[in-house]
């Protein structure tokens, strides 16, 4: 079993979003920022269609269609394009909690 987190900022307001791999479940917190965290649960709860580099090159792109709560891999696709999608930003380099003191 493993649980992977990664930090979100909503304007300063920063939570965390965590995806079990036992269980995939996906759990969001914002605390500061309701409003911003129901916008990231809608979009990870709807599959997402969106262009991805191809097996061939980086430079061909294919059309899919991925489920942030099929697997992990699935889940940190989906992730790289919700500040587009819901106007909160996915800080990859801030391990969750670091901000609390801030």
């Amino acid at each position: 079993m493993s649980k992977h987190k990664v930090t979100l900022n909503s304007h300063c307001n920063y939570g965390y979003v965590e995806y079990d791999d036992e269980t995939k479940k996906i759990i969001v917190s914002i605390p500061g920022d309701l409003a911003a965290q129901k916008r990231v649960e809608e979009y990870l709860r709807v599959p997402q269609t969106m262009d991805v580099p191809g097996t061939k090159s980086i430079r061909e792109f294919e059309t899919v269609t991925l489920n942030a709560a099929d697997n992990f891999e699935d889940f940190g696709v989906v992730l790289t394009r919700l500040w587009v999608n819901a106007d909160v930003r996915v800080e990859w380099s801030m391990p969750p909690g670091m901000a609390d003191n801030l």
